[in-house]
């Protein structure tokens, strides 16, 4: 059975296989006992992905404007993981 699904693995493209082990991962996540704990890990790697990639290469004070402005702090998040491809 495992050398089976690793044939089917290995005859997929690069993309392919990363979006077929995203989705494996979070239903497994999802699937979990510990589905708390995984949600708010994964809010963390979120969170950091979005301050690591689009916060900081911004200026200082661009970065304080933000900070002081949840709302618009949560819109940019929002935006960026419609960039990621995140939101159907």
């Amino acid at each position: 059975m495992a050398h089976d699904e690793r044939a089917e693995l290995e005859a997929l493209s690069h993309e392919e296989l990363l979006d077929c082990f995203e989705g494996a991962l979070f239903e497994h996540v999802t699937e979990g006992k510990e589905f708390p704990e995984m949600v708010e890990m994964t809010i963390a790697l979120g969170i950091r992905n979005f301050v690591a990639t689009r916060l900081a290469p911004q200026k200082d004070a661009d970065i304080i404007d933000l900070f002081l402005d949840g709302d618009r702090a949560v819109v940019e998040l929002v935006d960026h993981a419609a960039e990621l491809g995140l939101l159907e």
